[in-house]
Formats: C-alpha cells, sequence, structure tokens
C-alpha cells in the first residue's frame, strides 16, 4: 500500500471518529436544550450529558491538554500524602457508556478509540508518580453490569469488583489484615436512579456483622471522593445503607474506614473538605496510612476546575 493510499485511510478513519463524538457532545447539547438530566438509549439506559461530554473528548487529540489542569493537580495531592507517609491510591470510576455505548449507537470502532483515550490518562496519572487502580479492563470483561441503567453510580457488582482490586494494594499499606467479618451477603432492591424513569433493580452486597470501628477520625484508612463514596451507604438519595464502596471494604478487612464524600463534584471539594478537616484536628492525619479517591472518571475534563490544595499545611496550621 502506496504512502498516498495509507494517508487517506488514516484521514477518512480519522474523521469517521470526529463524526462519532461530535454525535455524542449533539446528544449532550439536545439533552441541555431539552432540559433534560439524562440522555435515553436503548433497553432503559440513560446516560449523564456530562459522561457523553467527556467521552467525545476521549477520542480527541488534544485530550492531554484538557487533561493536563487534572493529571497535575492529582500528581500534587499524591506527592502531599507521601510527605506524611500516606498511600493515595486514585480510583476514577470510568464512564458507563466505554462499556454501554452500544445503547446509545456508538460504534465499536469509536468504542475502542475512546477506551484508548481512558489508558491515556491512566498511563498519565501512572507517569506522574500516582498509584491508580484502573476498573475498565476488569469492568469490560465482567459477565455482570457494572453500572446502574438509571442511575449515575455504578452498582453492587461494579462495587465489589473496585474492592477485589484495591485489597492488594490496601495490604501493601498495610489495611487489609488477616482477620475478615466475611464478604456480606447479595439481596436484591428496587432503587429509583437519579436519572428518571422506571425504578430498576439491582444486586447489592450488604455488610454481615460489625467491622471494628476506630475512635472518631482515626482509623488507618479514608475513602474520599464524590458520592461515589456515598451511594448504598448513607441511605436516603443514594439509595440504601450497609452496601456501598465503604461498606464493602470494611466487609473485606475487618475494619470500617473513614469517609468523606460530598455531593457533586469531587475534583475539589472534597479536597478542600478534608483541609477542613485537618486543620480543625491536626492529629487527624497521623492516623492514616492510606486515603482512597474514587470519583467520577468524567470530572477529568468535566469538573468546575481543578484546584490545588495545600492538605499538609491546613494539618500543621
Amino acid at each position: 500500500m502506496d504512502f498516498a493510499r495509507r494517508t487517506l485511510i488514516a484521514l477518512v478513519c480519522s474523521a469517521s471518529v470526529v463524526c462519532g463524538a461530535a454525535s455524542l457532545e449533539q446528544k449532550a447539547d439536545e439533552a441541555a436544550a431539552r432540559k433534560e438530566m439524562f440522555v435515553a438509549g436503548d433497553d432503559g439506559w440513560r446516560f449523564l450529558p456530562a459522561e457523553l461530554r467527556f467521552a467525545s473528548k476521549l477520542a480527541s487529540p488534544d485530550l492531554a491538554s484538557l487533561t493536563a489542569p487534572a493529571i497535575g493537580t492529582i500528581a500534587d495531592f499524591a506527592a502531599q500524602m507521601r510527605k506524611a507517609d500516606i498511600q493515595l491510591v486514585v480510583l476514577p470510576v470510568p464512564p458507563k457508556i466505554l462499556l454501554a455505548g452500544e445503547a446509545i449507537g456508538v460504534s465499536a470502532e469509536e468504542m475502542e478509540r475512546m477506551r484508548a483515550g481512558w489508558e491515556f490518562i491512566m498511563r498519565e496519572l501512572a507517569d506522574h508518580d500516582v498509584t491508580v487502580v484502573d476498573l475498565l479492563p476488569d469492568y469490560a470483561a465482567a459477565t455482570h453490569e457494572s453500572f446502574c441503567r438509571r442511575d449515575t453510580h455504578w452498582s453492587g457488582r461494579g462495587i465489589a469488583t473496585a474492592v477485589e482490586r484495591l485489597l492488594p494494594v490496601l495490604q501493601s499499606a498495610g489495611i487489609a489484615g488477616r482477620q475478615s467479618t466475611g464478604r456480606g451477603a447479595w439481596t436484591r432492591q428496587r432503587i429509583q436512579g437519579d436519572l428518571g424513569g422506571d425504578p430498576e433493580e439491582v444486586e447489592l452486597r450488604v455488610l454481615r456483622g460489625t467491622p471494628r470501628a476506630a475512635a472518631a477520625g482515626q482509623g488507618p484508612l479514608l475513602v474520599l471522593g464524590d458520592s461515589h463514596a456515598l451511594v448504598f451507604h448513607e441511605g436516603g438519595d443514594m439509595h440504601a445503607t450497609g452496601a456501598g464502596l465503604p461498606d464493602q471494604i470494611a466487609s473485606a478487612t475487618g475494619t470500617m474506614p473513614d469517609v468523606l464524600g460530598v455531593r457533586g463534584s469531587g475534583a475539589t471539594s472534597s479536597r478542600l473538605q478534608l483541609a477542613r478537616r485537618a486543620r480543625a484536628n491536626p492529629s487527624y492525619l497521623s492516623s492514616k496510612k492510606a486515603v482512597i479517591w474514587c470519583f467520577a472518571g468524567r470530572e477529568f475534563t468535566e469538573a468546575d476546575g481543578w484546584k490545588k490544595v495545600p492538605i499538609l499545611k491546613a494539618a500543621g496550621s
């Protein structure tokens, strides 16, 4: 194949991906124009418009510059935690469109391009000395659904997969002991998702037994993040208690982690909350061995802003 033909094929492929990305952006814009908080797909799937905008950027040639503010801020937080002898584990939740894109007309080629963009972000974090747990390969290989169809959050099965991936990292940080309260019992529960539509039934693994509870704020592990740290844990509009990420970690390790979750964006506001807590209790961080920072993957480009927050200065002030 001569150079001219190879170039033509590359241009055609690139154009098809750009068109696919533009289609996702258009769907998000149309939903906004209708003042709808979701984009409907086949088989009851619903997607957050901001997630579609993020997914479209995963195929962009400008992805490196678009994600640079997030990468730099996360690397700064990781460096601060290292100075405090704390292991930061970044746990970004991949957008469900990368697993259920066919429900909204995403082609296999477009899906691969977007997944490649996600993998680029994961490599960038690792290259900046950030310990990151990439859930996408596990979710792609799973036989269960890792996300709720009509809610913005991961499913109980998705959380269980995340905990399985976290355990080796926690063990290396001295968190996961040999004693365990068991993994909990699986149950089914109907929830009304935050993207509207009919209620759906989800599988949840409910904490069994009562794990050890450290004195207030003195546990060795902190779960920090957005509502992914709260769903199925806090109850109310978070659907259930005893089955969220903190509960499943507690079931696997025998120790309930501290939880600092915020509604909305977990990019900056969760770290601001941590800084305030460290300022109010200067010894708060001294008991911590690890911090799990869990947030929606769309935040890499769709957050209101990625502001560096001086956590250690707050702790020492």
